[in-house]
C-alpha cells in the first residue's frame, strides 16, 4: 500500500476520531498505533529496514520516537528495547488533572479552572498531553514525507 494511501484510510481517520472523542482511551491509543504504524509502510515503500529507518526517524522527531514506545509498550508491557527512552513501563494514555484559564468560565480574580485531558506518563515522571503527541507526529510525517518526496 503506498504510505499516501495509509495516510488517507488509516492514519488521518484514526486521528480524527480521537479529536471528536478526546476522552477516549482506546481511539487514543488507535491514533497513535496508526501514526507508529505509518513507519513501517514509509521503510517498506523506499526499500528500508524498519527497524533502522524507524530508529533514524527518532532522531530527528521526537515526537515520532515518543509514538514508537508508546505503542510498543501498549502492545508488549514492559519493553526491553535498548532505545525505548521515552515509553518502556507498559505505560498506556490515562485523564490527567490540568488547569487553566477559560475565557466566559475563569474569574478574572479567581482561581484556574480544573480540566481533565488524556495524557502519557513518560518515564521521566513527566506527562506527554496526548493531543500533544498527536498533533506533533501528523507535524512529523508531513515534513518526513514531504522530504522523501512521497
Amino acid at each position: 500500500m503506498h504510505p499516501n494511501d495509509f495516510m488517507a484510510e488509516y492514519v488521518v481517520p484514526a486521528a480524527e476520531a480521537w479529536k471528536a472523542n478526546q476522552q477516549s482511551k482506546h481511539l487514543a491509543v488507535h491514533a497513535l498505533s496508526q501514526i507508529d504504524i505509518l513507519a513501517e509502510v514509509v521503510a517498506h515503500h523506499i526499500g528500508r529496514k524498519p527497524r533502522p529507518f524507524r530508529d533514524d526517524l527518532g532522531q530527528r522527531y521526537p515526537a515520532l520516537a515518543k509514538i514508537r514506545d508508546a505503542h510498543d509498550s501498549h502492545k508488549h508491557g514492559q519493553l526491553d528495547r535498548h532505545n525505548a527512552l521515552f515509553v518502556s513501563h507498559g505505560q498506556r494514555p490515562d485523564e490527567t488533572l490540568g488547569h487553566a484559564f477559560f475565557v466566559g468560565v475563569t474569574h478574572l480574580s479567581g482561581p484556574l479552572t480544573p480540566f481533565t485531558f488524556l495524557a502519557l506518563m513518560l518515564n521521566d515522571g513527566s506527562n506527554e498531553k496526548v493531543y500533544t503527541l498527536i498533533k506533533d507526529g501528523m507535524d512529523a510525517w508531513e515534513l518526513e514525507m514531504s522530504a522523501l518526496g512521497i
